[in-house]
């Protein structure tokens, strides 16, 4: 299933069918305005947009003759400010995200800069964010040790913070807000396609959903990229249809290739560095939905051996047939010239990335979102057109089997906020089976995560769900072994308090839980559609 930017644009000629765009600011006036005009631009053509702000000196550091800087926070007020007022094409409004990397002198109120409260003129409210973690800030908040934040500029030491604490406040933030995004660095960057890191190209920001790890900024002859996102997503679920189709993957890889060669034809003068990008480096990102929906037709617990070993069978088997395909692509096409310039045979540098799909998964029957554990056993669809009380039908085909499927085991259901751990009648292993995302051990989504890492060559949409009364210890520990499991990144952090997922202009489903009827203090993610 292409992602909703494909589906909505396709063969309009009303916008472009790319998710995202990843750009880099470079550190003048100049080049912070050109971003500006290119991120209205893309915006506008129905992308999502993931800038990185690492470059830009930070508050008080020299400019000119003998001026100081303002640093990058109301330079980002003005994106935020920019991204409000762009429409997509009338479905939704822009959508936006600013990296920052942890050693930056402004790390810290950046961190905080979707927090409400404060000076209002260094807020941007309307922006998603997310932070760079080295493997040294991480190694540095194992050993307790101090960690200097450094000018971008010449690299010298501006400040020296305390590296756990930082660490804490981080985490806590994303208790709080569910942001920011967390991007290991240093492992995405041991991961890039080695005919790119071989001339210098470096992954320095990802995009509004943090499963897009595609290099940004100059080049090896000395011109900037702007990095394409163009996604599709296999159904999991539905994977006993397609698995023994050797060519499956591959046509969808063609299409993939077609609609990225779309795009390159009609990009405008004002996206050149995205056509170039695109040009170059041939990205792809092919996703998944439907996992746990696909554990539940077959009654197997998320968190469990079997889970293992069907995550890791599925994701060697789909990381083969698209290298496969890559080739293949270019012995008829040609290689990328990224790939072609160091003779290796490769039509997309990268090729598979996890996005979010709660869109799209609508779209194929209500299948899981992602490789995310469900939500509730039922929930309410909300859309421009109404409200539906959607069940799991994999539970309501157990209930009907033990003759339960009745109105008053629903309504229970629906009361436990979509739970189904008070129902005597089910086995242990049931119970397991239909467990939700926040009853599930959040180790087994770090521990499948890692485990098919080493398949995915960018990154996965990972969303954490923690209960609101959460020890501050078992938290900071989960982020900590993700770093340690070689996991890429992490999207938002969703705790009961925030557990109600809204989408960017209330235009598609809410596939939250009712929280009304089960009594849970409700605050909005504003999402982007683009990944999805």
């Amino acid at each position: 299933m292409p992602s909703t930017p494909v589906l909505s644009n396709g063969g309009t000629g009303r916008g472009l069918p790319i998710s995202c765009y990843l750009n880099s600011v470079p550190d003048s006036l100049e080049g912070i305005v050109e971003t500006w005009n290119e991120n209205v631009w893309l915006a506008s053509r129905g992308g999502g947009i993931g800038t990185y702000w690492g470059n830009v000196r930070g508050i008080g550091e020299p400019v000119g003759l003998n001026g100081k800087t303002s640093g990058i926070i109301p330079f980002v007020r003005v994106m935020d400010s920019l991204t409000l007022a762009i429409s997509q094409g009338s479905l939704r409004r822009g959508s936006a995200a600013c990296y920052l990397d942890v050693s930056h002198p402004e790390i810290e109120e950046f961190l905080e800069i979707r927090k409400p409260s404060g000076d209002f003129n260094r807020k941007a409210l309307n922006l998603h964010h997310g932070v760079l973690l080295t493997d040294a800030f991480m190694e540095a908040v194992r050993s307790g040790s101090s960690f200097d934040l450094v000018s971008p500029k010449d690299g010298s030491k501006r400040a020296e913070v305390d590296a756990r604490s930082l660490f804490q406040k981080l985490v806590e933030t994303r208790l709080q807000t569910g942001e920011p995004y967390i991007v290991f660095a240093d492992t995405v960057n041991r991961a890039m396609p080695k005919f790119q890191r071989d001339v210098g190209l470096k992954v320095s920001t990802s995009n509004l959903c943090s499963e897009i790890t595609l290099p940004t900024g100059r080049d090896q002859f000395g011109r900037d990229r702007t990095a394409v996102c163009c996604l599709s997503s296999l159904n999991l679920e539905k994977w006993d249809e397609w698995n023994g189709d050797k060519r499956f993957v591959e046509d969808v890889l063609r299409f993939l290739d077609n609609v990225l060669q779309d795009y390159i034809d009609r990009a405008e003068p004002e996206m050149e560095r995205a056509r170039y990008s695109a040009e170059r480096e041939r990205s792809v990102g092919l996703g998944v939905m439907g996992f746990h929906s696909f554990l539940q037709a077959r009654g197997v617990p998320f968190e469990g051996a079997m889970a293992k070993s069907w995550n890791m069978r599925m994701f060697k088997q789909i990381s083969a047939q698209a290298d496969e395909a890559s080739m293949q692509l270019a012995i008829e096409r040609g290689a990328c010239p990224d790939a072609a310039d160091q003779g290796v045979m490769a039509r997309f540098s990268c090729k598979m990335a996890i996005a979010p799909t709660a869109s799209i998964s609508i779209i194929c029957g209500g299948t899981s979102a992602c490789i995310e554990p469900i939500p509730a056993n039922i929930y309410t669809h909300k859309t421009l057109s109404g409200s539906w009380s959607i069940k799991n039908p994999y539970l309501e085909k157990l209930l009907a089997t033990k003759s339960k499927n009745s109105d008053a085991v629903w309504n229970s259901i629906l009361e436990l906020g979509g739970s189904v751990q008070h129902l005597d009648f089910l086995t242990p292993e049931e119970k397991d089976t239909f467990k939700t995302s926040f009853e599930i051990d959040q180790r087994w989504l770090l521990e499948l995560a890692a485990d098919r890492t080493p398949y995915i060559d960018q990154a996965t949409s990972l969303n954490l769900f923690i209960p609101a009364d959460v020890e501050k210890w078992d938290l900071l520990m989960l982020h900590f072994r993700a770093w340690e499991l070689g996991i890429k990144s992490l999207y938002y952090l969703r705790s009961k308090s925030i557990q109600r997922a809204g989408f960017a202009g209330g235009v598609e489903a809410d596939n939250s839980i009712d929280l009304r009827q089960i009594e849970l203090d409700a605050k909005d993610y504003d999402e982007c559609l683009a990944c999805q």
